[in-house]
């Protein structure tokens, strides 16, 4: 009855202390395989396994704000691309402005103008025959007048002078119409020109930086995407690592538990037989 009972004891505590080698999990076994690491170098291992998670986790911090950064730039190019065309068209339409403005009132003045002034040239010159013709009809009565030929010598060169200026105002009009007008005209309509060609450029500007920033939004997050899956990675295998360890730790605890229990039970059965 001594002999056989401490047997038994060290039996039931060896079971209970390695919690039941029979029962135990596949995990526990899979730690428990045949080819075994040292504690120190799964320390280095999860050394490094959180080193290679610090680095990507920052990698992947980084990514992310270089995404940010590259939608944020993106935005404000866009703006900046969107007031650009708004300044052109506003441009523009000062450009169409004044040249519907010249077309509709200040061509129409200028020609009005120069038709006056030709018409008052017109008519200076048929008040100027008249009086000459008056002049000659006065005189041709009185034969001996004194200053006859003076005062029909001067409304002579009253009627060449209204000719002369007859004669300017029409080439002035000529002038005005046939080339300071068109001349202005063709001026106007460049600016027109030159104003839709900055609209046009400004709205191709746009749509290249809006593919550009698309671009550069797609690459920022693919990279992020790709950081972030690498922190994930590193994770794993950081947890991994740590599992490993802490299954190292908890096998030689267990081990060493069970050495102990069996001295006990070893010392046990000796005072057992002893007594």
């Amino acid at each position: 009855m001594k002999l056989w009972f401490p047997c038994l004891l060290i039996a039931l505590t060896s079971c209970q202390t390695t919690g039941g080698a029979m029962e135990s999990p596949p995990a526990v076994e899979a730690v428990a395989a045949p080819k075994r690491v040292s504690v120190e170098k799964l320390r280095k291992r999860v050394a490094v396994a959180d080193e290679a998670y610090a680095t990507a986790s920052l990698e992947f911090r980084m990514k992310v704000s270089e995404r940010e950064l590259a939608e944020m730039e993106a935005a404000a190019s866009a703006a900046d691309a969107a007031e650009a065309i708004r300044s052109a068209r506003v441009s523009l339409g000062m450009a169409k402005g004044m040249r519907r403005r010249f077309d509709g009132m200040e061509r129409k003045v200028e020609v009005g103008e120069s038709e006056l002034n030709v018409a008052r040239a017109q008519e200076a010159l048929r008040k100027a025959e008249t009086d000459l013709l008056g002049i000659l009809e006065i005189f041709e009565e009185e034969s001996e007048a004194r200053a006859k030929d003076e005062i029909i010598r001067r409304n002579e060169v009253a009627v060449a002078t209204a000719k002369v200026r007859l004669e300017q105002a029409e080439l002035q009009q000529r002038v005005v119409v046939e080339s300071e007008l068109p001349a202005r005209m063709e001026k106007l309509s460049e600016a027109v020109r030159a104003a839709e060609a900055k609209v046009t450029a400004a709205e191709a500007k746009a749509a290249r930086v809006a593919l550009r920033g698309e671009l550069d939004v797609a690459k920022a997050k693919a990279a992020e995407r790709e950081a972030k899956e690498g922190a994930r990675k590193a994770e794993k295998e950081r947890d991994q690592a740590r599992e490993r360890m802490k299954a190292e730790r908890d096998r030689r605890a267990a081990r060493k538990a069970a050495a102990e229990a069996e001295a006990e039970g070893a010392a046990t059965e000796e005072r057992g037989v002893t007594e």
